[in-house]
């Protein structure tokens, strides 16, 4: 579906939006490639300031306060860079999560069983999925309207495996023998991790939402 009349004009916001996302998407990358590093306990042994999604997600949020400074000069009705600009600090929310699941292995020192690897693995590899149909969305919001209904779909879907997943995870954590801190640790990470799930449906739905009041 075309760009609606409104946006026809709206190129360089739809250039740093991508730039935008391409950042975001950029973090989640650094998750993934250091992420097997934190579990076999590597990264835990380097200092704080070794988070390698830190400097990504702060980029993503200069990027973040450029696209919000060309949205309000640029010719938007109020409601509609009002509906933008929320659905803009919400998907902020995702390298800030990315970042702070690094700091799980940085800074607390949590240990994983070793047992738990592969499931926490599959988690982590779930919700980067619901990520990258989320990104996907957001980026064609100023063009292509219907396809969103589609990739919000797919969101849904990967976000309910991820649910399935974290409850699978949990009942494990809470039949290991171990003291009872070390499961709550274990919980909280579990739990951040299936966050980024969480707030990409979110940011979907968002985008859902506004796509579906502008179709025609």
């Amino acid at each position: 579906m075309p760009m609606f009349g409104l946006w026809r004009s709206e190129k360089r916001v739809q250039e740093l939006l991508d730039n935008y996302l391409r950042h975001v998407t950029g973090s989640l990358v650094s998750l993934k490639s250091v992420f097997p590093r934190c579990l076999d306990g590597t990264q835990a042994r380097l200092e704080d300031l070794q988070n390698p999604v830190h400097k990504l997600e702060s980029v993503a949020d200069d990027l973040r306060r450029d696209l919000e400074r060309e949205l309000f000069a640029g010719r938007l009705l109020p409601q509609s860079r009002a509906e933008l600009l929320a659905i803009i600090e919400a998907t902020d929310e995702i390298p800030n999560i990315a970042e702070n699941i690094v700091e799980f292995f940085v800074v607390q020192k949590v240990e994983v069983p070793h047992d738990l690897h592969a499931d926490v693995t599959e988690l982590l590899l779930k919700t980067l999925g619901a990520c990258a149909a989320m990104s996907e969305a957001v980026s064609v919001l100023l063009h292509d309207l219907d396809h969103i209904v589609e990739l919000a779909r797919d969101v849904d879907r990967l976000e309910s495996e991820c649910d399935r997943l974290e409850r699978h995870l949990l009942r494990r954590i809470f039949g290991l023998n171990l003291e009872l801190a070390s499961k709550l640790h274990l919980r909280d990470l579990v739990r951040s991790i299936a966050s980024l799930a969480d707030q990409a449906e979110t940011v979907a739905d968002m985008s859902q939402w506004m796509a579906l009041k502008r179709r025609p």
